[in-house]
C-alpha cells in the first residue's frame, strides 16, 4: 500500500509539472520506463513537488549513441546533434548552448548519481513524458536547436542590461523575476510588442540599457527567454516594503530578495 501511494503521489507531481506547488513530499520513488523498457539501474525521485531522474541513465537510454564523461566537476553528454551538461547545485541544464531553468537545482543522490527534473531532460532531448504507474519517456523528437539560432542577440543584451541595472545584486530568482516583468509586458496587449519598445517607454526604466550586463544577468535573460518564470502575471516591481503606485493599486504577486512584484 505504501509503495502504491508513493507512486501515485509522484505521478500526480509529474502531471502538475514544474510550476505546480501542490505537494511537498521528499524521497518518494517510482520506476522509469524508456521506450517501453523499464530501467533497472535508476528510478525517479520526488523532491518537493518536482520529479527528478538520472541525467546519466535517461540520456543513455534515450540516446545510446551518446558518450557521457565527467569533466570540470560536471557530467557532459555528447552525440552528433547535441552537447549537454549538468553541474550539481546549479539552477540550470545546458544543451547546445541553450539554458533550461531548474529552480531547485541539479541534485545528487546517495549513490553519487546526478539528478535533473524529468521534464527538463525530456525537453532538452526532444522526448515526450508521461505517467502510467511509472515515469515514461518516449523518444522520437530532436534535441533543442543551438543557442546561436534560438536566441536573438539584441534581445538577450537588452534584457541582460535591464536585469543588471534593476537587480544586479539580487539572487538569480530575483533577476529572472525582473526579466519576467519585461517579457510579460511584451506579451500583454496593454504594453508595446517588443523588449526594446517596452524599455523605451517614458519613466519606466531610465538608464537601464546603458548598464553593462553581468554574467548572471545574461544567464537570467536566456533562462527567461526559455520560459523560466518566477513572477507570473507581474507587470510592475519596486523595492520590497516601499510604497508605490503598483503596491497601492495592484495585487502583490511575490517578493523575492529586495523586490516585490505586482500584477
Amino acid at each position: 500500500m505504501k509503495k502504491r501511494f508513493s507512486c501515485a503521489l509522484l505521478g500526480l507531481a509529474l502531471m502538475i509539472g514544474l510550476s505546480g506547488h501542490a505537494l511537498a513530499a521528499e524521497n518518494v520513488t517510482a520506476p522509469v520506463v524508456v521506450d517501453g523498457v523499464e530501467q533497472t539501474n535508476f528510478h525517479a525521485t520526488l523532491y518537493g513537488d518536482t520529479t527528478y531522474t538520472s541525467f546519466y541513465g535517461v540520456t543513455l537510454a534515450l540516446r545510446p549513441d551518446a558518450v557521457i564523461t565527467w569533466e570540470n566537476n560536471q557530467l557532459v553528454a555528447r552525440a552528433d546533434d547535441f552537447t549537454m551538461y549538468a553541474r550539481i547545485g546549479t539552477n540550470f541544464l545546458v544543451i547546445n548552448d541553450r539554458y533550461l531553468y531548474i529552480p531547485d537545482g541539479v541534485k545528487v543522490d546517495d549513490t553519487g548519481d546526478t539528478l535533473v527534473p524529468t521534464r527538463v531532460l525530456a525537453t532538452a532531448l526532444g522526448a515526450s513524458i508521461g505517467w502510467d504507474g511509472a515515469v515514461t519517456y518516449t523518444s522520437g523528437g530532436t534535441p533543442l536547436s543551438s543557442g546561436s539560432t534560438y536566441y536573438d542577440a539584441a534581445t538577450v543584451d537588452l534584457l541582460a542590461r535591464v536585469i543588471t541595472h534593476e537587480s544586479g545584486n539580487q539572487p538569480l530568482a530575483g533577476k529572472i523575476a525582473v526579466g519576467n516583468v519585461i517579457l510579460n509586458r511584451v506579451a500583454s496587449p496593454s504594453f508595446p510588442n517588443t523588449v526594446a519598445e517596452v524599455l523605451s517607454q517614458p519613466n519606466q526604466f531610465p538608464g537601464a540599457t546603458s548598464c553593462e550586463p553581468n554574467s548572471e544577468s545574461i544567464l537570467a535573460a536566456k533562462l527567461c527567454l526559455e520560459g523560466a518564470m518566477e513572477a507570473p502575471g507581474a507587470y510592475w516591481f519596486n523595492g520590497a516594503g516601499i510604497s508605490c503606485w503598483a503596491s497601492n493599486n495592484k495585487s502583490h504577486i511575490v517578493t523575492i530578495g529586495g523586490h516585490s512584484f505586482y500584477g
